[in-house]
Formats: structure tokens, C-alpha cells, sequence
């Protein structure tokens, strides 16, 4: 397998011996390459147990991956719930931060840095810990008591800014030498990871789903399963890639905006972890709706309220913005863009455990 690095705005290409997370020349996003791609199944039920399609040594993990799918006849006959969680950390964000840290590690940094609404902060903070390094996390003010709790007690130093935004500058702009800036919206390692999502999809359920229906903000699990789907494609294990709708929260909703036009709503007070105004691959981002001939939604507060509320009652404990994704669901059947007979997969992508002090005044 040979991998090197190439810019998805100017078309500048160089081998991956160094840590990059974003075009030298221009700046904009870089994407992996790689030749010579072959896929065989470990023997692991973990992310690892696609190793061999992943460009990064297993150096990091904490047993991420091979999350539950199971079958939501409550919802629909060929419906499904991918628990994503129920990842170590509890969110799909532990993917992504297995490879990029494994990465880091293998070029020797001291210390990774990150900025992050909460999930990508806690998982790094976790991965570091596991890998014995240092971690830097930089976050908005009003993320959540629980998230900024959690990565502190990883051992992580937790610094808080004015704004989301503001956290993204300001951790780009304090990365020292031996230290390496994660930027999951960014990394490319990072989607190494998300992308075995598309892989686990096919093992667990035999064959490609007809649509996945899935949060979104930074992108990274929209452009992961875009990845990951095209790449099995590639190899002739599957015949097409699935629909991908992206459900995204109010007042948030680049991605819809740049689609469909200018919609203009009160920011969420809810979806936290989906507070992402200028995603860095947005252009990518469009790039897989419509090469997937999907769509993307705005969710209201009130849809969210009452999708997470349905899905607490069945029991899943997850957090407000997952919620989205069912809110999606439901606006794509009663809009008759999903048949009866389509096997559609609904993505959970954070625990709702980092929110119980909200889920008291439900």
C-alpha cells in the first residue's frame, strides 16, 4: 500500500513522512491517497478488524468500533440503529481520534491539540492518556459542565474561549514544535477512521444499505462513510453507494445553505455538538450529498426535542444532537424520499450520559 497526501483545493501532492493536517501551498484540506488498496477482515471486533484498508499501525486503542446495529421494527421492518454511542468515550468521534493519534504517536509528538464543542475533545483526551502523551484541548465556554468535566479528569489541559471559533484559532495558533494540531474537521488520519464506519455497515449487515441517515456539522462522519463507501466500490464489494442525508441543527446548517440556499433560524440551544458555522471541506461535504444523491435537512429544536425524548423512552441514551438524525428520518418517510422495502440506517452518534443534568429538567 503506498499513501501520500494531496491538497482537495490546488491539487498539490507530497509523500505523508511528516505530520501535515492541512495544503502547505494553499491551505486548504488534504485527503490520503492510496494505491494499492486490499481489504482483509482480522479476526479483531474492533475498528481494527479493517486494518489492512487503514494507512496507520493499530498503536492506540481502547476497543472503538464494531458498535451495534440493530434491527428498529418500532421505526420500520428494514430500519436500523447504529449505536455508535457506545464507543469507549461515547461518541463515533473515538474512530478518528484511534488513527489520527496512532499517527501522531508514530511521529513522536509530545503533545496533540485540539479544539472541539465537547465529543472530539473528550476522545482525544482519552487516546493521549492511552498513549501516554499530552493533550491541549481547547473549547467554547458554554460547552456542556459534563464534556469540559470529563476532559480534565482525562488528564487533559482544558482551555476555554470566548466561542467555537474562537477555539479553533487559538488552538492552531498555540501549536509548538513536537507538538501536533489534530483539527478533526481537518485531519485526514481522522478520516481513516470514520471511514471504517461504511466497512462495519457491510460486514454486520451483509450488503450496503439502501440510505444512511446521519448528524452532521464538521463532516467528518458524512465524509467518512463517503470515503469508506466509495473505496468498497472500488474493490467490487458493493454495487453502489447508499443515499447519505445529513441532518443538520438549526442556526447551523452550512451545509444545507450552500445546497438548497439561505435559511435563516435562531442558532440551537440544544445540538451542542453540532455548533460548526464554516466547516474547512464543505465543498466535500456537497460533493457527497449530491455524488450519493442524498439530501440535507435542518432540524428544528422542537423536532430534536421530540425525537430525543422517543428514543430516551425506548431506551437509548443518547445526546440531543444524535437525536437529529431521527428527526431526518421521520421528515424523509412522511416526504416519501425512503420505501418500505429500503434497508436505511440511522446513525447515534454521542451518549446521552454527559447530559444528565439537562435530562432532570426534562
Amino acid at each position: 500500500m503506498r499513501v501520500w497526501y494531496r491538497c482537495s483545493r490546488c491539487g498539490y501532492t507530497t509523500e505523508t513522512s511528516s505530520w501535515l493536517w492541512r495544503c502547505p501551498k494553499c491551505g486548504g484540506p488534504l485527503d490520503l491517497v492510496i494505491d494499492g488498496l486490499k481489504l482483509t477482515l482480522s479476526e479483531r471486533r474492533d475498528l481494527w478488524r479493517f486494518s489492512s484498508v487503514i494507512p496507520v499501525r493499530p498503536m492506540v486503542t481502547l476497543g472503538e468500533g464494531y458498535t451495534p446495529l440493530i434491527n428498529a421494527g418500532f421505526l420500520g421492518k428494514n430500519t436500523y440503529l447504529k449505536l455508535e454511542y457506545l464507543n469507549p468515550t461515547g461518541s463515533f468521534k473515538d474512530r478518528g481520534s484511534a488513527v489520527a493519534v496512532s499517527k501522531a504517536l508514530e511521529f513522536g509528538v509530545s503533545t496533540v491539540v485540539e479544539d472541539s464543542s465537547g465529543n472530539a475533545g473528550i476522545s482525544i483526551a482519552a487516546y493521549a492518556a492511552a498513549a501516554g502523551i499530552r493533550a491541549r484541548i481547547y473549547v467554547p465556554k458554554d460547552a456542556p459542565e459534563g464534556k469540559k468535566s470529563l476532559i480534565k479528569s482525562l488528564g487533559a489541559e482544558l482551555i476555554e474561549t470566548p466561542s467555537r471559533a474562537e477555539a479553533g484559532r487559538l488552538a492552531v495558533e498555540s501549536v509548538s514544535p513536537g507538538e501536533a494540531y489534530i483539527g478533526h474537521a481537518w485531519n485526514p488520519w481522522f478520516l481513516q477512521g470514520t471511514k471504517t464506519l461504511a466497512y462495519e455497515l457491510l460486514d454486520q449487515l451483509g450488503h450496503a444499505p439502501n440510505a444512511v441517515i446521519l448528524p452532521a456539522s464538521a463532516g467528518t462522519l458524512l465524509l467518512g462513510l463517503w470515503i469508506g463507501f466509495n473505496e468498497l466500490l472500488s474493490l467490487g464489494l458493493i454495487n453502489k453507494v447508499p443515499r447519505l442525508y445529513a441532518a443538520q441543527a438549526q442556526g447551523f446548517a452550512s451545509l444545507y445553505e450552500k445546497i438548497h440556499g439561505d435559511y435563516v433560524r435562531e442558532p440551537t440551544r440544544l445540538a451542542d455538538a453540532l455548533r460548526v458555522s464554516n466547516p474547512p471541506r464543505i465543498e466535500q461535504m456537497v460533493e457527497a450529498i449530491r455524488g450519493s444523491n442524498g439530501d440535507v435537512l435542518v432540524i428544528t429544536d422542537d423536532e430534536l426535542l421530540q425525537s430525543w425524548k422517543f428514543l430516551l423512552r425506548r431506551g437509548f441514551i443518547i445526546e440531543p444532537s444524535s437525536a437529529v438524525a431521527l428527526s431526518g428520518y421521520i421528515k424523509l418517510r412522511e416526504s416519501n424520499y425512503l420505501s418500505d422495502d429500503e434497508d436505511v440506517v440511522i446513525i447515534l452518534t454521542g451518549s446521552g450520559l454527559k447530559y444528565i443534568d439537562v435530562m432532570s429538567k426534562m
